[in-house]
């Protein structure tokens, strides 16, 4: 009888056992769940960050391209005619005054993400294209921006403002004798300011889709983990 009690016992304590790695395999299996929802999560915000940014430079590259039509138009047109054209003039003149271009390429959602344990978990090669966009691209875009708000202060001060045409309150036939008096350096100006444009333009053009390859990768890593 002592045996059978024996052979029973054990069978009991293997049962318990097996009851106890089951439930911190269950256990350990929860952590994990909830440790991959965290990640996707994070994933997921990361990813509309970068969507907003897109956006931005979307529509920021349409509004650079209209400046650049505008502004070769007028250049090409005094370049033939040796005299100002008065189609977009005003709007040219408003162009050389916007000083308030900027551009902030701090995001709190890339300072959370690359302190978390998230980073750490991410392949090296997401790790250097989020680091690349967020680092490189957008600061070297922040830079372009400054330069351009450069660009227009100089012209404000230099040109705009001793002429008094910071007020846009004139007519373009108004503006147009103005302006013709002093057509080289409105030109000079506008290619200046054309080419600040020229530059930010060049930048969106390789950040958009640098941010959607960093999208493409981070679904995929998601898809997979």
């Amino acid at each position: 009888m002592t045996g059978k009690y024996i052979k029973y016992a054990i069978g009991e304590i293997i049962l318990v056992v097996i009851g106890i790695l089951i439930a911190l395999q269950i256990n350990n299996w929860n952590e994990q769940r909830k440790e991959r929802l965290t990640q996707h999560q994070l994933i997921d915000v990361l990813i509309t960050d970068l969507e907003s940014k897109k956006a931005e430079f979307v529509g920021d590259l349409a509004f650079g391209n209209t400046i650049l039509k505008n502004s070769k138009t007028a250049i090409n047109y005094w370049e033939r005619h040796n005299k100002i054209d008065t189609l977009n003039l005003k709007v040219l003149l408003k162009y050389l005054a916007e000083d308030d271009w900027f551009f902030d390429e701090n995001s709190p959602i890339y300072a959370t993400i690359s302190g978390s344990g998230l980073w750490k978990q991410l392949p090296d090669s997401i790790n250097r294209q989020i680091d690349d966009v967020y680092r490189n691209q957008f600061g070297s875009i922040k830079s372009a921006f400054a330069k351009q708000t450069e660009y227009a202060l100089n012209a404000k001060l230099s040109f705009l403002a001793p002429k008094r045409l910071l007020l846009f309150d004139k007519s373009t036939l108004e503006l147009l004798p103005i302006v013709s008096e002093n057509d080289e350096e409105f030109i000079t100006k506008i290619e200046l300011f054309k080419s600040g444009v020229i530059r930010l333009t060049s930048k969106f053009k390789t950040t958009i889709p640098a941010i959607d390859k960093l999208i493409e990768n981070l679904e995929l890593y998601k898809e997979k983990s």
